[in-house]
């Protein structure tokens, strides 16, 4: 884990915003990736109510490009109401992906990132 939290930076073409979440904030998950999809050009992903991927806990994914970026961003860390969102730009190096360029709105979460080093 960095010792910074490094913030969201619009620097890539693609994004993805993954919501955490847990027994009792799922509802509030829910209503806020379904908003994001009312409001912005977003792909709202499935809301997985169990640990997926490299994700440590329950998420959901929004999708994005860059120029959604400086929108739905902002909006992400004053409507996400204590929810953790892990932020990475989309260059098709995984392991990079959630790494290099990754960054957070809220705590960061050490992720599983075995998956991406076979």
């Amino acid at each position: 884990m960095p010792d910074t939290i490094q913030r969201p930076q619009n620097i890539h073409s693609h994004y993805h915003a993954h919501l955490y979440f847990g027994p009792d904030t799922v509802e509030e998950a829910r209503a806020l990736a379904n908003r994001a999809g009312e409001l912005f050009h977003v792909g709202v992903g499935r809301v997985h109510e169990r640990e997926v991927g490299p994700h440590p806990r329950w998420s959901c994914q929004l999708s994005f490009d860059s120029a959604e970026f400086d929108r739905i961003i902002p909006w992400l860390e004053s409507e996400r109401q204590g929810l953790d969102v892990f932020v990475h730009g989309v260059t098709g190096d995984d392991l990079a992906d959630h790494t290099t360029h990754a960054s957070w709105l809220g705590q960061p979460a050490e992720l599983k990132l075995e998956m991406f080093r076979r």
